[in-house]
């Protein structure tokens, strides 16, 4: 599988209607066509890359959490649970237009 193109992800106006998404270097990702969602549609589009990041940390938390080689009051229990959170509300902030 190959890599996606790495976030931070923007969206601008597109110059045909709607919005575009870029990355970082102002390279396009996607252009979403002007309709009644279009502009949300890019934010979530936009917040593709934070919510991968979002979903590895709940990954690896869950990983800690069930390895029974890890005690269940571990700090990296702890540290796992507080950046999955913190990158779950990130991204949901990002997607809705909130940040």
């Amino acid at each position: 599988m190959s890599k996606h193109t790495p976030g931070p992800w923007k969206t601008t106006h597109s110059e045909v209607g709607g919005y575009r998404v870029s990355d970082s270097t102002g390279w396009g990702v996607a252009v979403v066509l002007k309709d009644t969602n279009d502009e949300a549609n890019a934010r979530l589009i936009a917040a593709a890359p934070m919510m991968l990041e979002a979903l590895e940390a709940c990954a690896a938390y869950w990983y800690y959490k069930r390895s029974p080689s890890i005690p269940e009051q571990s700090e990296l229990i702890s540290l796992g649970a507080e950046q999955a959170q913190r990158l779950i509300k990130a991204a949901i902030a990002a997607a809705k237009g909130n940040k």
